[in-house]
């Protein structure tokens, strides 16, 4: 019997993936405005500081951008299975639950996106078959890639 060690080491990458690209993160980042300007001058007496020059880019794996690109390739020529992909491992909730309607509601949007009518969104069974197939597909980019 023959460990698929590559294959653990790709699921692995899409989990962290999952987690960096999180769908519930979406607008984390942006934060709140803690100070007004009236705050603000408060704290300097009366006087405006000068403008922050600059700002930080978000800071993204890049383990997990690679495989961000390979699924956006993936999405070029079938968006059920990218969408499936990201319902799955960016989504919240248990897989077969919360994670397969994410999935549906980002199929229906991409589909309605390019277009199409989405006559038949896939049932459960379809989906963590379009799941696994995504997975294989993205195994073998990196496979390509290596």
């Amino acid at each position: 019997m023959q460990i698929d060690t590559f294959g653990a080491y790709v699921r692995g990458r899409m989990e962290s993936w999952g987690r960096e690209f999180a769908l519930h993160r979406d607008v984390e980042y942006l934060g709140h405005q803690s100070k007004n300007m009236l705050q603000v001058l408060i704290e300097h007496k009366g006087e405006m500081p000068p403008p922050n020059v600059g700002f930080k880019p978000l800071e993204v794996d890049s383990m997990a951008l690679e495989i961000e690109r390979i699924v956006s390739e993936i999405a070029k020529t079938d968006i059920r299975m990218a969408s499936s992909l990201r319902g799955y491992y960016c989504g919240r909730g248990r897989r077969k639950g919360e994670r397969y309607e994410t999935a549906l509601a980002l199929m229906a949007e991409a589909l309605k996106a390019k277009g199409e009518d989405c006559p038949k969104l896939p049932k459960v069974s379809a989906y963590m078959e379009l799941v696994s197939r995504g997975t294989d597909a993205v195994k073998y980019w990196l496979r390509g890639a290596n």
